[in-house]
């Protein structure tokens, strides 16, 4: 069995204030949890109106299933909620 943690650094665009970003960080974590079926929370930069961090967790019993989630993800969010993905850190254990 294998297991991913997968941390996200975001870049938004055109947030005016953090309750404008509550919303989108709502959105799209209950996006993530509904269409891939993973734990998604966020994370780091609670204060900040242009960043936004996001953990991913899932598990599986094949280590290819899970890169190819992690490409998966990302296009997800860059292609249909317009962010930018401005770091990635991942670990498959």
């Amino acid at each position: 069995m294998f297991c991913i943690k997968l941390e996200l650094k975001i870049r938004l665009f055109g947030i005016n204030s953090l309750k404008d970003k509550r919303s989108v960080v709502k959105t799209l974590i209950n996006s993530l949890r509904k269409k891939y079926n993973v734990c998604a929370l966020e994370g780091n930069y609670n204060d900040s109106k242009n960043y936004l961090g996001i953990f991913v967790s899932s598990l599986s019993q094949s280590r290819d299933y899970l890169l190819n989630l992690i490409e998966q993800i990302e296009n997800d969010i860059e292609l249909n909620y317009g962010l930018e993905i401005e770091k990635e850190d991942y670990l498959i254990f």
